[in-house]
């Protein structure tokens, strides 16, 4: 009886979970090392973001209850506390990316801690941009599929400004679009897809900026690794 209950719930578990497909890969960057022998010392600014996190509120309300009158029975109404849970969206600056960027830096071998940085490295995202037919084709994979399949994309782009802070001059600039897109399956309609992280927008968000913060050092150190 035990192995039985185990593996009911075994297999409940897993056909509760989802699965992901056609997912866009993690784009390949390369960060160039800093000169042997010198200093370029880097201010790393810009990077920010404001995610969104939902806090889980539980809540208790009254509620009445209506009787019931029939031929034979015959219930009075009455008031009942039922419990209940919301979610609240609390959007919240981050500098996750900043600390990111300036941790690639340093592993390359540039200084971010000088107090008369030779250089400013700024990056500015925005997004996201959601289309009409990302939405449209959202709800084909819904409805064709039955809700076993889910489908969500989104745009990020970025702009990389280099500065030369003894002139204040730009002297390098690159702007970026990174696009996700991915499906998910789950064997349960919808309740399957619904526990799939990967097509959440928080989750897009955090992996397209991820994506712009890698190419934008990548890029903004082998710039200044040719500048010594």
């Amino acid at each position: 009886m035990t192995n039985r209950l185990c593996f009911f719930f075994a297999l409940a578990f897993a056909a509760a979970g989802c699965w992901t497909f056609n997912e866009t890969p993690y784009p390949e960057v390369e960060t160039s090392e800093a000169p042997a022998g010198t200093n370029v010392t880097v201010a790393v600014t810009g990077f920010a973001s404001t995610l969104t996190d939902y806090a889980m509120v539980h809540e208790f309300h009254t509620v009445y209850v209506p009787g019931y009158v029939g031929r034979r029975h015959y219930r009075p109404g009455y008031y009942e506390t039922v419990p209940t849970v919301s979610y609240i969206p609390q959007a919240r600056p981050t500098d996750m990316f900043q600390r990111r960027a300036k941790d690639e830096f340093e592993k390359a071998g540039f200084s971010v801690g000088a107090a008369v940085p030779d250089w400013t490295v700024d990056v500015e995202f925005s997004g996201p941009v959601v289309t009409n037919g990302d939405t449209m084709k959202q709800l084909g994979w819904l409805l064709c599929t039955a809700f076993f399949c889910d489908y969500n994309a989104a745009t990020w782009t970025a702009k990389l400004r280099v500065r030369d802070n003894h002139t204040g001059r730009l002297v390098f600039h690159r702007d970026y679009v990174q696009r996700y897109e991915t499906n998910s399956f789950g064997l349960i309609p919808l309740f399957g897809i619904s526990s799939c992280p990967n097509t959440s927008q928080s989750y897009i968000q955090g992996w397209c900026l991820g994506a712009l913060t890698d190419q934008a050092v990548a890029d903004a150190t082998a710039f200044l690794a040719g500048q010594r």
